[in-house]
């Protein structure tokens, strides 16, 4: 778990194992005042899982995303994933998580 952005959250569940179902959340609270609108939200982790991104209409101000995201880890080792947010409002937000993949 780590926040290098107070408003965004990374977090883990399940085995961390190459070749096994895992999942990864990620949480984002809207610090402003505003609503936020066309909102991209963006989750890579090479040996982890695919670029994916995730388009969002709106985020209420102070309201928390919450992004489910099922993966298979390819590699073990030591790997990150880095999440990043991006809208007309704020740009290149981002949180990163380091993992460690274990071996089969």
């Amino acid at each position: 778990l780590v926040e290098l952005c107070p408003f965004f959250v990374l977090q883990t569940q399940g085995e961390m194992v190459a070749g096994k179902q895992m999942s990864v959340t990620v949480e984002f609270t809207n610090p402003l005042t505003k609503t936020l609108e066309n909102v991209t939200l963006r989750l890579e982790g090479p040996g982890v899982l695919r670029t994916m991104k995730q388009q969002f209409r709106q985020i209420p101000a102070n309201s928390t995303l919450t992004w489910d995201v099922k993966c298979i880890p390819k590699q073990p080792g030591l790997r990150k994933l880095i999440a990043s947010l991006n809208c007309d409002a704020l740009r290149h937000v981002y949180g990163e998580l380091n993992v460690q993949i274990q071996k089969p």
